[in-house]
């Protein structure tokens, strides 16, 4: 791309016609540059992109974005959002993949990875060439990349699209999170549909209130509506659903529920091995390989998205008992020695989902508990007192530090516990893992929630390897006697 359609693209003028160089790439981190690149100055959390315009200049760049002018010796385009500009340039650039395959976006506060996932499944099951990108990487064909968010900077996510779309990738699922709406992560994507799971307490760092972090949400259905998507994908037993339809008020609306009594589109009702579907008329019971109702509406939201592509409603159906939840998420330790699930819950909702379904038997449950640091506080309490509610024992400690005193968080945690509950605290987390491997060995239910497919620990700033079901294995054979492994 020559700079000066780019500069068009941007409605800003260039006087100057004497340089007008090929751009032959985007980046916004200075570090990754090379020549021929265009660089756009992003403001981050803890740097500014501004500071090291000369540094890409040296290192190479043609041109540069920026939000005020800059004294380069390259073209400066000058705009009032370079993160939003970010999206519209790297579509371009990239000749527009998300317009060449259909997008599916997932937004909600619990259930985006494995709504998700089950959306990806159930079209890859189905034969279709199809991608994800999402908490966990970004899938394709034979390809998996690690990604940095949930939803990858715009420039990222529209080369990652780009290189799906060259492959062949018909459908993409996306993954998409009320901080990627605010920061123009997902500017420039058409959206064919998109799912909301539910809203519920989270990120109130970040977000001043509920209203607005259900506004955020509510962007990526705005979005379907702007760019002309086809349907939107709404949970019917959620109030806030309708905040997000308000956004799309001209798009096809499919409503899901899991309950016989709520009426909607699409029915999905859990009975513990199988899963009732009602959808236009037709009533199917299928297996199934995971646990909750919960899971049951993430189901439906993935049915909802996947029955707005030509594939007929028996054969998404017909794939179900093949579908398996993502990792870390309500993932059982593969050992026969105890019973230890891993998940991903981090807020109220999440974990009181988690812990209803598997208080369920006969087995004490025995809850590893924790919060991570530098992050939305308030919830730390109804967490502690959610965990205190559904479990015999607790084994309170954190994760994710960054730079929070410990002592501070497992604080927030036990001020919502009640008085009766027996609970011990760590504020290394490795040493509650080998106390809950402990109490797995005497034949008791564990949990550790938290952290789910993560494999790092953030301290301070940096982020150290972390591999809980490892940890959990060695310190199993430890306790048997036996060697760990290497």
């Amino acid at each position: 791309m020559r700079t000066k359609r780019l500069s068009a693209i941007l409605g800003n003028e260039m006087d100057d016609i004497e340089r007008d160089p090929w751009v032959t790439g985007i980046e916004t981190d200075s570090r990754k540059v090379s020549p021929g690149n265009l660089f756009i100055c992003i403001r981050g959390y803890t740097v500014d992109g501004h500071e090291f315009a000369e540094d890409a200049v040296s290192k190479g760049a043609v041109a540069v974005i920026s939000e005020y002018p800059l004294d380069l010796e390259v073209p400066n385009l000058v705009v009032a959002d370079t993160k939003r500009t970010a999206g519209v340039v790297a579509s371009t650039f990239y000749d527009h993949p998300s317009h060449r395959m259909r997008i599916y976006g997932v937004t909600g506060t619990n259930g985006k990875t494995t709504t998700a996932t089950l959306t990806y499944d159930l079209f890859r099951l189905s034969g279709r060439p199809v991608g994800i990108v999402s908490t966990i990487g970004a899938r394709y064909k034979d390809q998996t990349l690690n990604t940095p968010n949930t939803t990858p900077e715009a420039v990222v996510l529209h080369r990652l699209l780009a290189e799906m779309a060259d492959a062949g990738v018909t459908d993409c699922v996306v993954e998409v999170s009320s901080h990627a709406m605010m920061e123009g992560r997902v500017e420039g994507v058409r959206f064919h549909a998109a799912a909301f799971t539910n809203l519920t307490h989270d990120h109130l760092d970040y977000h001043r209130s509920m209203d607005e972090y259900a506004r955020a949400k509510a962007r990526l259905f705005e979005q379907v509506e702007t760019t002309d998507g086809d349907a939107i994908i709404l949970n019917a037993e959620d109030s806030a659903s309708d905040t997000m339809a308000a956004f799309a008020p001209t798009r096809r609306r499919i409503m899901y529920s899991i309950h016989a009594d709520v009426p909607a589109d699409i029915q999905v009702i859990w009975n513990d091995q199988t899963v009732v579907i009602k959808m236009n008329a037709l009533t199917i019971e299928a297996p199934v390989r995971f646990m909750g109702a919960f899971n049951a509406a993430n189901l439906a939201a993935a049915i909802g998205l996947v029955s707005t592509s030509e594939l007929m409603l028996r054969s998404i159906i017909a794939n179900v008992p093949g579908l398996t939840l993502p990792k870390g998420r309500l993932e059982r330790l593969d050992t026969e020695d105890a019973e230890i699930y891993l998940d991903y819950a981090h807020t109220p909702d999440g974990l009181e989902k988690c812990l209803s379904t598997l208080q369920q038997g006969e087995r004490e449950l025995v809850v590893v508990l924790s919060a991570a640091g530098d992050r939305d506080p308030t919830k730390r309490a109804e967490m502690g007192r959610i965990a205190s509610h559904y479990s015999n024992d607790l084994i309170v400690t954190v994760h994710d530090v960054r730079t929070e005193e410990p002592k501070r968080i497992i604080d927030g945690l036990l001020a919502g516990i009640d008085a009766n509950t027996h609970y011990v605290t760590f504020e290394e987390r490795r040493d509650a893992l080998r106390h809950a491997a402990q109490q797995a060995l005497d034949g008791k239910r564990i949990v550790v929630v938290g952290k789910g497919h993560d494999h790092v620990e953030r301290v301070g700033r940096e982020s150290i390897p972390f591999n809980e079901s490892d940890i959990l294995l060695d310190e199993l054979k430890k306790l048997k006697g036996q060697e760990p492994a290497v």
